[in-house]
């Protein structure tokens, strides 16, 4: 999930800002940790499983991040054809889409394929074949089952994200509708290639956006399916608040969203990378390492202020950018001309822009620090205790810690569900209202 409305530009060598981001992490965890240096040299021990985990989860990423690519381009781009009306109720529908919590999305699939259809999930309950039936093809068949569960799941989420953002992102675009019909461009040409043409290099900059992401969704549903990967790896660090565990995923996660976000570049269309070094800082799994960094003891004792810290730096360039093209427009210039003091075109031109930016702000914040709460919850239990009483009683249903619980949600996923709706629609309602509130360049 994106933090702002206007994704700023990506800076630089973005691949590479993201593999030293997470070795920089790494090493800040075994730091904090306040391990002798000595005991960071066990960490290669583990390195022939973790890279064949990683590879596991790698081939899930790229196969969800293709088809929430492909689902959402087509979906956009067929719903522009129906009118601006259908455009916003698609894009609404996205956006719920996107604010679903992973947990509640991966708990009620496991509930309602296996314990309601009685369907097979490889990692959780395998098809019961005869033993006849074991060639080759059932093998294959077995194998692709086991990767295609996970993928789904988050290519739901990640979906949703993108028909929305092609759909706001198509208003950014040059409109050459009239003057391609007056050249007599076919309807399916000025659709799909002039209209593409210009609408790929933002939907690049989205997946760019949505690859520091989806790792962080593929934990929850790796551990929900009992997927060997590093989704599993690090719901298993994070919950035995494992110091070392916890550096290496945050290291090869690093070398994994690189290597997705370096291969984002086949797609055509670039835009100018941005020169301005809070960038660079931005565009981080900052959500990742939030989750690694609140089970360490400097932060055990305030981890929803680390989460909400992590949701407002990931936006920071984003909400500066946008002020930025917003007070360019502001008649700043001419009342100063016009012999009016700070104060009064303060009062004038900029306090309310000021105000709605905030509330925008905040909103988006907000339902960001929602959202990545239960993720949170449904990796540590306990955190449960720090939450108030109002939303303790929302995201109880998502925490699934003993097999008591998931048998109870096996039978009956209803409690389940409705908590995910309930936080879904909170998440949406606050970024409805940031995206209301929010004021744009003209």
């Amino acid at each position: 999930m994106t933090s702002a409305p206007n994704l700023s530009q990506p800076p630089r060598w973005l691949p590479l800002h993201v593999l030293c981001g997470g070795l920089l992490a790494a090493v800040g965890v075994l730091a904090l940790s306040k391990q002798p240096v000595e005991t960071w040299l066990v960490l290669p021990s583990t390195a022939a499983e973790m890279g064949m985990r990683c590879g596991f989860s790698l081939g899930v990423l790229i196969l969800a991040l293709l088809l929430a690519l492909s689902l959402g381009l087509a979906v956009g781009m067929l719903t522009r054809r129906l009118g601006r009306h259908a455009e916003a109720f698609v894009a609404f529908i996205g956006r719920a889409l996107a604010c679903l919590p992973v947990a509640a999305l991966a708990w009620g699939f496991v509930s309602l394929w296996i314990g309601h259809y009685g369907g097979p999930v490889e990692t959780l309950m395998p098809a019961e074949l005869p033993v006849a039936q074991n060639v080759w093809q059932t093998t294959l068949a077995r194998l692709l089952w086991e990767f295609l569960a996970p993928a789904l799941l988050l290519a739901v989420l990640l979906t949703g994200e993108v028909i929305h953002c092609v759909i706001s992102d198509a208003k950014a675009t040059v409109d050459l509708d009239f003057a391609l019909r007056a050249r007599g461009v076919p309807a399916s040409a000025r659709l799909w290639r002039h209209h593409l043409r210009q609408l790929l290099p933002l939907v690049r900059l989205r997946m760019q956006a949505l690859c520091l992401v989806a790792p962080v969704y593929l934990i929850i549903i790796e551990d929900v399916l009992r997927f060997m990967g590093w989704g599993g790896w690090m719901a298993q660090s994070i919950r035995a608040a494992d110091a070392n565990g916890i550096a290496l995923g945050s290291a090869t996660g690093g070398i994994m969203m690189a290597l997705l976000c370096g291969g984002l570049h086949l797609l055509r269309g670039r835009l100018r990378p941005s020169a301005n070094r809070l960038t660079a800082f931005a565009w981080q799994p900052w959500q990742l390492w939030g989750l690694g960094l609140m089970t360490l003891s400097p932060f055990i004792s305030s981890p929803w202020l680390v989460l909400w810290f992590a949701a407002l730096l990931s936006g920071c360039a984003s909400w500066h950018e946008a002020w930025t093209s917003v007070e360019k427009q502001l008649p700043l210039d001419p009342a100063r001309s016009l012999g009016v003091s700070e104060t009064g075109i303060w009062l004038r031109h900029v306090a309310s822009v000021q105000c709605r930016m905030l509330v925008a702000w905040i909103s988006a914040v907000f339902a960001q620090t929602l959202l990545w709460i239960a993720v949170a919850c449904a990796l540590q239990p306990a955190l449960l205790q720090e939450l108030g009483a109002p939303l303790a009683g929302w995201f109880r249903p998502l925490v699934v810690g003993s097999s008591q619980d998931a048998a109870r949600t096996l039978a009956d996923p209803s409690a389940l569900l409705e908590a995910g709706g309930i936080i879904a629609l909170a998440a949406l309602c606050l970024h409805q209202v940031s995206r209301i509130v929010q004021p744009r360049p003209s």
